[in-house]
Order: C-alpha cells, then sequence, then structure tokens
C-alpha cells in the first residue's frame, strides 16, 4: 500500500467506521496498536486483518475522486512503456497504462505526489492522468516490462563499471563499523521498542524477518504469531547487530547460525531472552525466545481435571522411577515439571537439576545450566548429578541415548527423575524411548508414568458469544447438537482475536502391572495406546474437546492445536 494512503488513514480513521470497513472496537484495537508500536493505521488494520489492501484503495479511491485499477490481469500497452525511463518508473514508483494523445494513464501508490508527477510530465513531455493501484502489482509490472538491460543503461550511460573499493576489510575493522552503526540512539530505541511491545503483550517469542525491501517483526502471543510491525529494510543490519552485541554473539560472522543470551529487566520484570540467528538469502532471520521470572504455578494452577492431577501427585510422590512429560516447544512442559517440583520440595530431600535454560528458580532447589561449548551436555550433568547424593533428578530434557540410558538407569537405582521428550502423545514417549536404544526391559521397569500436553487458548470472557457449528463438524467430534458451543467475537481487550490467555490439555498414562509386561515384552504404539485406552485415559484430543463443551475454547481452537479435522464424507 501507499504511503500516502498510511498518512491520511491516520487522520480519516473514523471514516472507515463510517463507512462500515471497520467496527469502532477494530479501529480502537488498530489505534492503541500504533500507538503503542508506531507505525501506519493503514499497515496495521491490513496486518490484523480487519480490512484487505483492496478495500483500503477502493476506500481512498471514493474519497479522493481518483479512479482505482487492479492491476492483477491488466494489459500494459508496450509501445507506451518504451516511452517512459525505467529509472523514473522506480523512483516514483509507478506504471504507464497507456496513452490517449497527449495524455498518459500512469498508475501510482501515491497519486497525490504532485511533485513527482511534475517530474514525470517535465521528461516525457505527456500530459499525465494518476489513477491509484497496489504498489504490490506496480512493483511487479515493473520488474516485468523494464528488462535488466534497460535499467543498467539508466543508471549508468557509460556502461563502466568503477572499482571504488579492492579487498576485503580485516574482521576487526567491520566489527568496530558494525558496532559503532548498531550504537545510534534510533537503533538501540528501536530495539527496545521491539522488545518492550513484545513483553508487554505477553509474547513468548519474537521473530525479526527480513525481506527484499523490509524486516517485519512478528509475536508470538497465546502461541499463535501476529505481525505487529514492519519497518525499512536499511534497519535490518543494525537492529540486528545491536541485538547480537547484547546477545553476546559475534557481530561480524553473518554467513552460520548463531546462538546467544541475555537477562534484561523490562518495566521492573526480569526477563531472559534466547537469541537464534540464522542467515537467509536477505539477511539473517532472528527468533528470540522471552522466557519471564513468574510465579511458580501450583498443581491446582494447571487446570488438570481432578482425576488427573490426583492421579499426577500420586505418581510424584513415589520414591523413584522416572515420569516423563511430552509436547512440542511451549506447550508447557517446565511449567508442569515446576509445579511436580514445588510440590514435593521438602528439607528432607536433596533436588537438583539440570536445565537448558533455567526458566525459573526454585528455593531450596539445586538449579544448574547446560553449557555444550564447555562440554556439559545433560549427560555429562547427569553423570556428576549422581555423585552429589540427589534424591530427586530434573533433567530438562533427553536428546540423546546416553541421556535416556543414564536417566532411565539412575530410576532404577532409586533416584525418582522427571524430564521431558518431544512427542505428541503420552505413548509414543515410550516407544521413543525404544528408538533412543534404551532396552524395553530397564524402560518397563523404571517408568511411573507419561503425560503429554498442549497449551489452547481461551474465549474471551469480555466478548464470549454463542456459536453454531455444521453437523458435519459436530459428528466428527462427537459433541451432540444440544451443546451450545461458543466464539470470541474480538474486543478491544483481546485485541480482536477472540481469545484471552490459554490452558492446558492434558493425557495422562499411568504406568500399569499390565502396561509394564506389555512394554518389556516390546509392544508397539498401537498396542500401548489401546492398553492406555482400555485403562480409562483420556487422549488429547478428547481433553480439547471437552474444553469446549464447557464453552472455555473453540471448536476451530480444538483443530488447531489437536489437528482434528471434519470428515471429508
Amino acid at each position: 500500500m501507499s504511503e500516502f494512503s498510511f498518512q491520511m488513514l491516520d487522520n480519516i480513521g473514523q471514516e472507515l467506521v463510517d463507512d462500515g470497513l471497520v467496527s469502532p472496537d477494530q479501529l480502537a484495537v488498530a489505534m492503541e496498536t500504533k500507538k503503542n508500536l508506531g507505525g501506519d493505521l493503514g499497515h496495521i488494520l491490513i496486518r490484523k486483518g480487519f480490512v484487505n489492501e483492496d478495500q483500503i484503495l477502493e476506500f481512498l479511491s471514493r474519497r479522493l475522486n481518483i479512479p482505482f485499477i487492479s492491476l492483477e490481469e491488466y494489459t500494459i500497452d508496450p509501445e507506451v512503456v518504451k516511452l517512459v525511463p525505467a529509472s523514473l518508473a522506480q523512483k516514483y514508483h509507478f506504471m504507464p497504462l497507456f496513452r490517449i494523445e497527449d495524455s498518459i494513464t500512469v498508475a501510482m501508490s501515491d497519486p497525490l505526489d504532485v511533485f513527482g508527477i511534475d517530474e514525470i510530465r517535465n521528461a516525457i513531455k505527456y500530459r499525465i492522468q494518476p489513477v491509484l493501484a497496489s504498489a504490490q502489482e506496480i512493483e511487479k509490472l515493473i520488474r516485468e516490462h523494464y528488462r535488466a538491460a534497460e535499467m543498467a543503461e539508466e543508471v549508468s550511460s557509460s556502461g563502466e563499471v568503477e572499482i571504488m573499493h579492492f579487498g576485503a576489510e580485516t574482521a576487526e575493522a567491520a566489527s568496530d563499523k558494525l558496532a559503532e552503526m548498531a550504537s545510534g540512539a534510533k537503533v538501540i530505541s528501536e530495539v527496545n521498542r521491539i522488545i518492550n511491545s513484545a513483553v508487554n503483550e505477553a509474547a513468548s517469542d519474537i521473530h525479526i524477518e527480513p525481506s527484499e525491501k523490509s524486516m517485519r517483526i512478528r509475536n508470538r502471543v497465546d502461541g499463535v504469531l501476529e505481525e505487529w510491525l514492519t519497518m525499512p529494510k536499511q534497519m535490518h543490519l543494525p537492529v540486528i547487530t545491536r541485538i547480537k552485541i547484547i546477545s553476546g554473539m559475534d557481530i561480524a560472522e553473518r554467513r552460520i547460525p548463531q546462538d546467544g543470551r541475555v537477562r534484561i529487566r523490562v518495566s521492573g520484570r526480569v526477563v531472559d531472552m534466547r537469541v537464534s540467528t540464522y542467515p537467509t538469502m536477505y539477511g539473517e532471520k532472528v527468533v528470540i525466545r522471552l522466557l519471564g521470572h513468574e510465579k511458580i504455578y501450583g498443581l491446582e494452577d494447571l487446570g488438570m481435571p481432578e482425576n488427573d492431577r490426583s492421579t499426577f501427585e500420586k505418581i510424584i510422590k513415589r520414591p523413584h522411577g522416572i515420569f516423563l512429560v511430552t509436547g512440542p516447544t511451549g506447550s508447557g512442559k517446565t511449567t508442569t515439571l515446576y509445579a511436580a517440583l514445588s510440590r514435593i520440595n521438602s528439607q528432607d530431600r536433596n533436588i537438583v537439576s539440570i536445565e537448558d535454560p533455567i526458566e525459573n528458580q526454585i528455593p531450596g532447589i539445586s538449579q544448574a545450566q547446560i553449557n555444550p561449548r564447555a562440554g556439559l551436555t545433560f549427560a555429562t550433568a547427569l553423570r556428576s548429578i549422581l555423585r552429589q547424593d540427589p534424591d530427586v533428578i530434573m533433567v530438562g530434557e533427553i536428546r540423546d541415548r546416553d541421556t535416556a540410558d543414564i536417566a532411565v538407569r539412575s530410576a532404577i537405582t532409586g533416584h525418582l527423575v522427571f524430564s521431558t521428550l518431544h512427542t505428541n502423545t503420552a505413548t509414543g514417549a515410550i516407544t521413543r524411548m525404544k528408538d533412543l536404544g534404551v532396552e524395553p526391559f530397564l524402560v518397563s521397569s523404571a517408568l511411573l508414568g507419561v503425560m503429554a500436553q498442549r497449551l489452547i487458548r481461551r474465549v474471551c470472557s469480555d466478548c464470549k458469544e454463542p456459536h453454531e457449528e455444521t453437523d458435519a463438524i459436530r459428528k466428527a467430534l462427537g459433541i451432540a447438537k444440544d451443546v451450545v458451543l461458543y466464539r470470541g467475537k474480538g474486543c478491544r481487550s483481546c485485541r480482536m482475536s477472540g481469545y484471552s490467555g490459554r490452558m492446558g490439555i492434558f493425557e495422562l498414562l499411568e504406568v500399569s502391572p499390565k502396561m509394564r509386561r506389555l512394554i518389556s515384552e516390546g509392544g508397539d504404539e498401537v498396542a500401548l495406546r489401546d492398553e492406555a485406552a482400555g485403562q480409562g485415559m483420556s487422549s488429547l484430543v478428547q481433553a480439547a474437546i471437552d474444553r469446549a463443551v464447557a464453552g472455555e475454547t473453540t471448536v476451530s481452537e480444538v483443530v488447531r492445536v489437536t489437528g482434528e479435522e471434519e470428515d471429508e464424507g
């Protein structure tokens, strides 16, 4: 969309409401985002999905009395293209469409640029008739209709290449220049603004992604990525360099991925940032994981059904064995383990953990962080922990055979071990342990239970309303026709998303004697799941459906989180 559109919409936002394009709540949310994060109202409205670009352009066309043309299937007169130099079309971002006598109609992303129109008219000696069009469509047509050779000829009439610099700077010189560039007040302010906005929105991750001509910033809020800001491409390198400086990375190295971390204080809150860079064709992409030092949740705060919570509490009070929590990144596994450790923490127990990273501090527990560069991995740390006379051990994640084998043998030799795995289901964790090379008889002897979990978004209580679903969806999910389902209409308090906050859904498997025999005999995952269902284990899908039936979440959220889909037939 054109810049003039952004500027105008900042002043006439209410007219969008009067015209029926957006609701008052949507405008209020967009204006609040603009106030907190900056940017232009037009971009914000489009990013949030309240309107599309064509709707905005058509609105402006009516208000300005300038025709709006969609160029998607427009046929350009090649003779007219020859009349306009490529450099001029690129400079003022316009595309000549057709000529009538001494007048050329041009598509512009800013038809109010009177100075640009004057220069175009003087350069090509034709009267100019501007029409409004999408900036992206204009850019596409410019690339298609102006050959690279013509562009090069306009840039340099001599056709010669002048070498201004020979050789490469030293790494030290390059680093000094980058550091100087990243220390400017504007760059520091922009990076602070990016981090502040994410923390204030309770985002778990920040994604900074370069493209050919811009850089976008997206925040993951309640498990879903939302675009918050678009910045000029020239800000990319300074912003990335600033982030690399504060997180202890090599600012001169841009060819390989890097990892860094830093602890910061934002609005009085301590936040750990785990930073990862990845080189792409348009520059380095950066993802920042935000880990806030919040209060430790108790078992009652996790939202488990009463029968699951009772079983879970019984398992974690056992003197030895291993308990696993599974799920994808960001599903709340560490939160669940922290709640378990807090419940069994006492003066007569030595509880030791090895984590990556330490997400929260628990008084009375010895917590350590792995450092692979120094040779401290989960496996090496676990070997050392066993010499610390532990009663309870928490291993942040089982990633390899060594860690899995030591963890299981520790559980068999009298220690209570907690850890996490990346599997989709509870029974999948058993199969995964065997895939890692742990003998089935060891798994069956050591395993106390497995909990698979996800986080699912809550319907916003301020805009919650009944919502009818199709019979096909109800049938696919096993929801009776008379059950009232809900959705969030969208309001200011939920940023028009319809959701506010998240809650856990759980699949808890307690290993029974019959299950131990099945594991020891090498039973496959299907047999294990059938046995678990026979024991009364409720699946993750059913747990999510129960939340929807209770009016706490939506059917669409159930489908998004669990992958359950409507039957085709």
